[in-house]
């Protein structure tokens, strides 16, 4: 039997591991991620890759149980600084990634309307801009119609208005293959190979096997494995429901670039890329799958289509580049977009970062940085973020 040593190991190449991996080394920690596929072979190589104004997921505490984003009152503010986190480095880790990791990870700002089309929903949009602005966030602004077609002249002609807040995005698999390679210049290493299970001794990992037969002998295990993170704490002895959703998006080019500026209705997001191609994606519907079928589907591409030519129809000469998708790990019901984070009970050296659902890219840098800050400190919480780190902490399920 082959065996090796890692200080840390990262089970998981997806964004989640890299940004761990990436702030362990500006610690000046070594860790090794272990990849069954590549680095971003998967959904985060694959995601639209929206850093959202953080405030907006305020307003989905209190919304109707069925809608796929509502929270409990109150869930959300307990760790809204996890949004704000990465939603304020990325400018910086954008230079530093493209200084140190040699990738340009195609940064930009850009804001995002969301579009009313009926009297109800221009109502809620009003109400949810004076909400925010109550608790302080002004940045937020009400479009009329008028001044969306200043924007997009030919949105659909039933526009009423429509929500504007500020975003940043960045291309997926650059992104995540840029943390993977600045943390690699830091010291990390990155190793393919499929885990299988750990050895322990009593509450300790010892290591962790491949499918090889290969161990690596490891201080400390983090689970970074998006939507089969179950699978590895059920070698653990620790079972956390994760929900398999299949996400799929569009691809397309279009004739003359749009502004910069995402479109979205309560069916579909336009996404215009710093590259000058554009993202057709859903919004409104999960894809919940029994099991881990990650297959495309001819009907979420003509939906996604219909629904995009809907609110934008010049759309209609859009050539399709790429049809894409994959599958995500969602907390069940209630609490939809609430995230697992931090040491897992009864293990003194295993972490885990799951349940990310489609927050994963936007909240990675603030899940990197206080993933790091755990591990090094040895699984004891810094006073800043507790409160925040036990409403995310796994010890709660």
């Amino acid at each position: 039997m082959m065996s090796s040593r890692a200080e840390i190991v990262i089970i998981g190449g997806g964004v989640i591991g890299c940004s761990i991996a990436y702030d362990l080394a500006r610690q000046g920690v070594p860790s090794q991620i272990i990849e069954r596929d590549a680095i971003a072979a998967r959904a985060s190589g694959k995601a639209w890759a929206i850093w959202s104004y953080p405030p907006m997921y305020l307003l989905t505490e209190g919304l109707p149980p069925d809608d796929i984003y509502s929270m409990p009152e109150g869930s959300v503010r307990p760790w809204l600084e996890l949004f704000w986190l990465g939603y304020h480095q990325l400018p910086d880790t954008a230079l530093d990634l493209k200084e140190t990791g040699g990738i340009n990870i195609g940064y930009g700002e850009l804001s995002d309307i969301m579009v009313a089309f009926s009297e109800d929903e221009e109502k809620d949009g009003r109400k949810s801009l004076a909400l925010l602005e109550s608790e302080g966030y002004y940045e937020g602004s009400w479009l009329e119609a008028d001044e969306i077609r200043a924007i997009f002249p030919d949105v659909n002609p039933q526009a009423r208005g429509g929500l504007k807040f500020p975003n940043f995005q960045v291309e997926p698999y650059q992104y995540t293959l840029g943390l993977a390679q600045a943390a690699e210049k830091r010291g990390a290493s990155i190793r393919q190979g499929e885990v299988v299970g750990f050895r322990h001794k009593g509450s300790r990992v010892t290591s962790v096997i491949l499918a090889t037969g290969t161990e690596v002998e490891t201080d400390v295990v983090v689970l970074a494995m998006g939507p089969w993170g179950g699978q590895g704490t059920s070698w653990l002895g620790k079972e956390i429901p994760i929900m398999v959703n299949r996400e799929q998006c569009l691809k397309v080019e279009v004739p003359q670039p749009l502004p910069p500026c995402i479109l979205a209705d309560e069916a579909v997001a336009i996404i215009p890329k710093v590259d000058g191609s554009v993202i057709l994606g859903n919004i409104s519907e999960t894809d919940l799958q029994p099991g881990f079928d990650s297959s495309l589907t001819e009907e979420a591409k003509v939906r996604i289509l219909d629904g995009a030519i809907n609110l934008l129809p010049t759309l209609e000469e859009a050539r399709l580049v790429e049809h894409r998708g994959d599958l995500e790990g969602w907390p069940p019901p209630p609490n939809r977009i609430q995230p697992v984070l931090g040491r897992l009970p009864e293990w003194d050296n295993a972490y885990i970062a799951a349940r990310l659902g489609t927050l994963g890219m936007m909240i990675s840098l603030g899940v990197g940085q206080l993933m790091a800050d755990l591990i090094v400190r040895g699984g004891h919480l810094p006073n800043r973020v507790k409160t925040m780190m036990e409403t995310l902490s796994p010890a709660r399920l």
